[in-house]
């Protein structure tokens, strides 16, 4: 399923970039909470992490206030996770061994793609509302588990992560025109995972995250 997803989001993006349309640039940064989900009862989430993501987003309208929309950027997200059972994460070829009871928290960094569409409103005075639809493929490049107890400290488990995941977002914001075809942009994102993060137990867990949308159009 994954790959028939992201198939058919990259024939779409090769069909709007060949066609005729406006394009647009934006650069952004956009603060976020971030935390997993998971579907065992024995692994459960306990906390959310503060972090941002960052990057650039092109806007290929194939028609007046319709676009599809290709990003590329780095986005941080994890979270805190409780263990009734013993857990263990492989580091650098070893085993790190986490007792029962504890809470891991995990910062995962990845490289962000996402794919999707925008559709726009008519401009009102400066103002243009916009609502952004789409999947988020991602590829994991960095992954730090840090124990409760002091034990583990920001310890290098990529090994134990999947380098590929694939969520959705849906984002409400607004365009805020100021020159030309300048404008600031503000917005709400929801980001929901689709597959799962971690290889070391048998638990599905997904990642979740709201961010503020903060950018610029060019």
């Amino acid at each position: 399923m994954t790959r028939i997803v992201v198939s058919i989001l990259l024939v779409s993006a090769t069909i709007a970039l060949k066609g005729q349309g406006v394009t647009k640039f934006s650069v952004h940064v956009d603060p976020q909470f971030a935390w997993f989900g998971s579907d065992e009862n024995h692994i459960q989430n306990s906390a959310s992490v503060f972090q941002a993501q960052y990057g650039l987003q092109m806007d290929r309208y194939f028609e007046k206030n319709y676009a599809f929309i290709l990003g590329f950027g780095v986005n941080n997200l994890g979270g805190n996770l409780f263990y009734t059972d013993s857990t263990s994460f492989i580091s650098k070829g070893d085993t790190l061994w986490f007792e029962p009871g504890q809470t891991v928290k995990q910062k995962l960094q990845y490289l962000d793609i996402p794919l999707g569409l925008k559709l726009k409103t008519e401009e009102l005075g400066y103002v243009t509302l916009f609502l952004q639809l789409g999947f988020n493929p991602m590829i994991n490049i960095g992954a730090l588990a840090t124990s409760d107890d002091g034990t583990y400290d920001k310890e290098n488990i990529r090994e134990s992560v999947h380098v590929f995941n694939l969520g959705y977002h849906a984002e409400i914001g607004i365009e805020y025109r100021l020159g030309g075809s300048t404008a600031l942009i503000g917005g709400v994102r929801w980001t929901s995972g689709l597959t799962d993060v971690t290889s070391n137990d048998d638990a599905t867990i997904t990642i979740k995250a709201i961010s503020i949308h903060l950018g610029v159009l060019f």
